[in-house]
């Protein structure tokens, strides 16, 4: 507790519960303008023929596919966002090691990804 802080009775919780439905949908927001960001990053780079990263186009190949280009691209992006997330700066595997531990998102992300990524 700080002095600018207001104590709080015993036993009294945060306003997290009333903040919640707040929380999310700035976690939602920031989610989606990740994604958005990647995206264009990720069709600039394809765009300029620029030279990707091995462990992506190990797992993805060095351009999206003539057909379900679009799926490719939503994958690919996910790719990207997981890897921005979980801070995963493994150069030669895309989505680095399992997580150690079960953590619900995380756990659950890493196999769908792995699972969509033998697609490719």
């Amino acid at each position: 507790m700080t002095a600018d802080s207001p104590a709080r009775p015993p036993g009294s919780r945060p306003r997290l519960q009333a903040d919640l439905p707040a929380l999310i949908e700035q976690g939602d927001k920031t989610e989606r303008r990740l994604n958005w960001l990647l995206r264009g990053c990720l069709a600039d780079a394809i765009r300029d023929r620029a030279l990707l990263p091995m462990w992506f186009v190990t797992v993805l190949g060095p351009v999206p596919p003539a057909h379900k280009t679009q799926e490719w691209m939503d994958h690919a992006t996910q790719v990207l966002v997981y890897r921005v997330t979980y801070g995963i700066t493994d150069q030669a595997v895309a989505l680095g090691v399992a997580p150690d531990e079960y953590v619900p998102r995380r756990t659950e992300w890493h196999r769908e990804l792995t699972k969509d990524l033998r697609r490719w």
